[in-house]
């Protein structure tokens, strides 16, 4: 069961855990002072070892759990590889499968090598089927090639004041992956500001891409239950190694309201998440006129 307590103090430590000269740069992305001030006094009990959650209309921290420990994200990170994926391709450009990026395993679009498929394709393969083959596409078949790919996710957190995250391979196998709920976060919610067709492709239950000369149909259907059994949900990417357990990003909307919740270290993912959009839904933060840092709204080009 979570505490009054140890909200209080992790909603100070998110205040405080920006340096002074990265204060004195720019303003943090989520205000925790409405948490500070509005300690939670019934909190859900949940399994996940580390969460937060964030009302995005205001940027303020609403709930928190060891938001600041670093964890691997599994595949939640594939959100990371996403972004990198459209700062640089036009979702309609060619990808040729690679030997590597075909032999991944376990979660599988299932593509095989020598196949053709465009950006958009393997970001669905990737964000719906969780496909490590999608993922490992990308990185093989864009610029550089692979580690010149891992090195631009790592600068796109970096890019984002972030410095508790580190990717070390594209798909989130590795326990070596590490981020924070409160860095993830961040980039969730710069990811579905940011890029039009992350937030359209995070946001669909399934899809038929029709077979080509270059490749066969698929069927990507999204692994997030909460798509299909929680009114309101638009997002984003659930995850799981056995390091990490059971992670996942969320992100829904009720009544005019925007929350975004991260849990890692879960037993139990969907009924976390199930619990803290209806705590959240119940809990709206007042405006408290915290200075946050503005997410950008353009970052796709052509987007």
């Amino acid at each position: 069961m979570l505490r009054r307590l140890p909200y209080l103090l992790v909603a100070i430590a998110l205040v405080l855990a920006v340096s002074p000269s990265a204060a004195a740069a720019a303003p943090p992305w989520f205000s925790g002072q409405w948490l500070a001030a509005h300690p939670p006094a019934d909190p859900p009990a949940i399994k996940a070892a580390a969460a937060i959650v964030i009302d995005r209309d205001s940027q303020q921290v609403m709930l928190a759990k060891e938001a600041d420990q670093r964890r691997p994200p599994a595949s939640m990170m594939k959100i990371v590889n996403a972004m990198v994926a459209l700062d640089e391709a036009s979702p309609s450009d060619p990808i040729t499968v690679s030997t590597h990026a075909a032999a991944m395993e376990p979660a599988v679009m299932g593509l095989a090598a020598g196949e053709v498929l465009t950006v958009q394709d393997l970001l669905y393969g990737m964000l719906l089927d969780s496909g490590n083959d999608a993922a490992e596409a990308l990185a093989d078949g864009l610029t550089g090639g692979r580690e010149a790919y891992i090195a631009r996710m790592n600068a796109k957190a970096a890019s984002l004041g972030l410095q508790n995250s580190q990717f070390v391979d594209p798909t989130g196998l590795s326990a070596r992956n590490l981020t924070t709920p409160y860095e993830m976060a961040v980039l969730a919610d710069a990811a579905l500001t940011a890029y039009p067709t992350i937030r359209q492709i995070v946001r669909t239950k399934q899809v038929d891409i029709p077979a080509t000369a270059g490749h066969p149909a698929f069927a990507p259907t999204n692994l997030n239950d909460l798509l299909w059994t929680y009114q309101g949900t638009y997002g984003v990417k659930v995850g799981y190694t056995d390091a990490a357990e059971l992670t996942i990003t969320l992100a829904g909307e009720r009544d005019g309201h925007n929350v975004l919740i991260v849990l890692m270290g879960s037993q139990d993912h969907f009924g976390d998440g199930r619990k803290l959009f209806d705590w959240a839904y119940a809990h709206i933060p007042a405006a408290d006129g915290a200075q946050v840092r503005a997410f950008p709204t353009n970052l796709q080009p052509g987007g």
